[in-house]
């Protein structure tokens, strides 16, 4: 059963004192209205960021309400209803959570509070993008059973446009929300949805916002990582970052470089599924390519030196690999997800960072190594 985004999008924000009665208009206030009847006699508890029960309240006839004091700060909470949960935001007045059709959860009502209203479309707008790409993608499924389990040129290069697709529209809700709340609880989570394929447009938003959303830590670490995907691109001159071994040895990319070839660094784990389909791509360069491209990988993401030694075995990997013990490489090169694979060339600039292995052997081509 697919959770709603408002239960998805909890975590890390502030805090509410005690639930009091308070005049109506002046005072935040959660109503429930039309609910079904199997909702009939439990509680919607309303639940804070520490995962605290604040107040609750008892269904009856359909409907149930909470209020606030009227001195309460703005604030996110999540609201247990049944097996559901739906973010609310505490802003004055009143918004009313009524049933949704499409999604079969909770959404808000046309007369509810603006930040809830916006909450709601947010919502909904991801989880139409989302219903998309799923379907697409299990229909990707069943064109890769019909291939035999195997991933052909055409099955690949439909996942990325079925992805690249799903981060565009996602990219297009998030900015949309952001722009209208660049300095509170909800312009951060929309921030938080931002695709993160597309370090440029994230950097961009960041930069654009009031300082409740850039004191995340979670964005802000992430804010890093984008300024260093941005670094790393194509076109850009490598990092030369010290690594530390198992052994606490330190090893600089620039001493992994021969003179006269292109340096190919493949950042992998040995947990990582698509990591190890990746290997077979990267034995044959190593083989094929010998006086021209020098193939090393670098693990140590989440992982044990054991566990990347016996992935290595397993792997029948010949070609030189080092076990990052510190990930200074992938911090360094903004990796985000794995296997990244990227090619430098003997000038020292980055040709390409990709994460598909076909992209790559078809670079590799393209520049007639």
């Amino acid at each position: 059963m697919k959770k709603s985004l408002l239960l998805l999008l909890s975590a890390g924000l502030l805090a509410a004192g005690t639930i009091a009665c308070t005049k109506e208009g002046t005072a935040p206030r959660l109503r429930g209205s039309n609910l079904p009847q199997s909702l009939e006699g439990q509680y919607a508890t309303l639940i804070n960021a520490a995962g605290e029960r604040i107040d609750s309240a008892q269904v009856s006839a359909g409907a149930f309400e909470l209020v606030l004091p009227d001195t309460v700060s703005l604030a996110r909470f999540d609201l247990q209803l049944g097996d559901r949960a739906i973010g609310y935001f505490s802003e004055k007045g009143t918004s009313t959570i009524v049933p949704d059709s499409v999604s079969q959860s909770y959404t808000y009502d046309e007369t509810s509070t603006p930040m809830n209203r916006q909450l709601a479309t947010l919502t909904e707008e991801y989880n139409s993008a989302y219903g998309d790409y799923a379907r697409e993608s299990i229909a990707l499924q069943e064109a890769y059973k019909a291939a035999g389990n195997k991933v052909t040129q055409e099955v690949s290069e439909k996942g990325a446009e079925i992805s690249d697709r799903f981060s565009t529209r996602v990219a297009e809700i998030a900015r949309k929300c952001f722009e209208q709340n660049k300095d509170n609880e909800l312009g951060r989570m929309a921030l938080s949805l931002y695709p993160t394929s597309d370090a440029k447009g994230f950097v961009e938003l960041y930069e654009s916002a009031g300082d409740l959303v850039k004191e995340d830590s979670d964005l802000k670490k992430l804010y890093q990582l984008q300024l260093a995907e941005q670094k790393t691109s194509a076109g850009q001159p490598y990092v030369d970052v010290t690594m530390t071994d198992e052994t606490g040895k330190e090893i600089r990319v620039s001493e992994l470089r021969e003179e006269g070839k292109y340096l190919l660094i493949d950042v992998w784990a040995s947990w990582c599924g698509p990591c190890r389909a990746a290997m077979p791509h990267l034995a044959e360069i190593a083989k094929g390519h010998p006086s021209t491209i020098k193939v090393v990988s670098i693990g140590g993401i989440n992982e044990t030196f054991e566990a990347n030694t016996q992935a290595r075995k397993e792997l029948g990997m010949t070609w030189t690999t080092i076990f990052d013990s510190t990930s200074a490489f992938a911090d360094a090169y903004g990796i985000q997800a794995i296997p990244t694979m990227i090619l430098i060339n003997p000038e020292g600039t980055i040709e390409l960072k990709t994460n598909d292995a076909n992209e790559m052997s078809t670079k590799i081509a393209d520049l007639g190594l």
